[in-house]
């Protein structure tokens, strides 16, 4: 069937899976391949390229309905305007993150199928994912006002989002007392726990047809473990060697294990966590680590 690119929106939004009939090229590069199911990002690649009518095909059944989308979408902004943290976020930055949440999460089929996976497995896993998310889009959109002459690069927030997301989806591989073991800080030398990354990194490169995530989505499941100091694993790379989007979603992640309790003990607020983690500087690249401290001071 012949659509222009408004029905095909229409019909994403609705939740319908579809690809092009073939491959479509733009001044001789293959911008989008006719096996991959379209996304809202896809959308909006072909929106100022696209002349008249695309051929499209059905993709067959979607991996969730468009209702759990939805509702999936809806418990993360609900977990996000929950948090002391979000609240005190100013009205032009919440704004930016809602948006970015609702123009990827409810439309990317294989995130909602995957944080679905995460929610039925653990609870408490789904829950650290989200707030490891919201702190990391923090993070990120401060660090990016510093160092990026004010200006906000819109992919890289959406791999930040992505990645924090499903930093930890290797635990769906493995029995869940493993995940347990780590929430409870019983034994984190344990060698499951530390092939996680790895776990979840293969998990994402065997379903990148279904998915097409980028590379540095990827390294951000791969490299949020490592530490800039080479102590981390599971390959123990030193600075330059770790994705940016990798570190501050490493940072986060630990800031919200101390958060909840769940590392280093029961500290008691935000200026000893932060004494907790400038104690480990050595773990994290400075300039993140000053964003965070800054970001969170004065926050309830």
């Amino acid at each position: 069937m012949r659509l222009d690119i408004e029905k095909i929106q229409s019909m994403v939004d609705e939740g319908k899976r579809l690809k092009l009939a073939q491959d479509f090229s733009y001044k001789g590069m293959l911008l989008i391949g006719q096996d991959k199911v379209l996304s809202q990002q896809d959308i909006k690649r072909l929106g100022d390229k696209v002349r008249g009518k695309l051929e499209i095909k059905m993709a067959g059944e979607a991996l969730v309905s468009h209702k759990i989308r939805q509702n999936l979408t809806s418990e993360i902004k609900s977990i996000f305007s929950e948090h002391g943290y979000y609240k005190n976020l100013g009205t032009a930055k919440r704004k930016k993150i809602e948006k970015l949440i609702e123009n990827t999460i409810s439309h990317n089929e294989y995130l909602c199928y995957a944080l679905q996976h995460i929610h039925q497995f653990s609870n408490e896993l789904f829950y650290h994912s989200v707030h490891v998310a919201l702190f990391s889009l923090i993070v990120d959109l401060a660090w990016q006002r510093r160092h990026n002459q004010g200006l906000i690069d819109g992919g890289k927030l959406e791999s930040i989002l992505f990645g924090a997301l499903l930093h930890d989806i290797g635990y769906l591989t493995m029995d869940k007392g493993v995940w347990d073991i780590k929430r409870l800080d019983k034994n984190p030398g344990e060698p499951n726990f530390k092939s996680h990354p790895t776990k979840g990194y293969e998990l994402l490169k065997r379903d990148q047809s279904k998915h097409g995530y980028s590379k540095e989505i990827l390294n951000v499941i791969l490299q949020h473990e490592e530490r800039v100091n080479e102590s981390g694993f599971p390959m123990g790379l030193m600075k330059n060697q770790i994705d940016l989007n990798a570190q501050i979603v490493g940072l986060c992640n630990d800031f919200e294990h101390l958060l909840s309790g769940q590392l280093a003990g029961q500290l008691k607020d935000f200026l000893e966590i932060s004494q907790y983690l400038i104690g480990r500087k050595d773990n994290y690249d400075k300039n993140c680590l000053n964003v965070l401290i800054e970001e969170f001071r004065y926050m309830d």
